[in-house]
């Protein structure tokens, strides 16, 4: 059984690389080789590369493990703005449900089966400055 100086998961700094690279695969390739499948931390690209231990000694080795110290209330925002984002695919009405708006329901059919769809009103909304535009959904 061969020891593997690295494990998936760490990341790889050092003069080999050009950026960060985060471990995903690793096997021996002879008593002295390693294999490795690697990804870079910015590009994402995947690099397949043949380490020995020499190159080790010249790598700093990052453990990458969760610590799970995040502020919860930034997460809490993050996962909110993001159900915000996709909750017009569920309800092309939610922009109108959250408001303090209560709409009649001529109203309603007039904006949302008439009006939006369509393509000059549409193309208007996309060139009136983001200020001024009104928040409907599907402008």
């Amino acid at each position: 059984m061969s020891f593997d100086p690295i494990h998936t998961g760490q990341i790889l700094t050092g003069p080999l690389f050009n950026e960060p690279m985060r471990v995903e695969t690793i096997r021996s390739n002879g008593s002295d080789h390693w294999v490795a499948g690697l990804v870079g931390t910015q590009s994402e690209k995947f690099r397949s590369v043949t380490l020995t231990s020499q190159d080790f000694e010249g790598l700093k080795i990052i453990d990458a493990l969760a610590t799970y110290k995040g502020d919860g209330q930034l997460l809490r925002l993050g996962l909110q703005a993001y159900s915000l984002g996709i909750a017009y695919e569920f309800d092309p009405y939610f922009g109108l449900s959250i408001s303090r708006v209560d709409p009649l329901p001529h109203q309603l059919e007039a904006i949302y089966d008439y009006l939006l769809k369509l393509p000059v009103f549409v193309f208007s909304l996309r060139m009136m400055p983001a200020p001024a535009r009104p928040s409907w959904p599907g402008s």
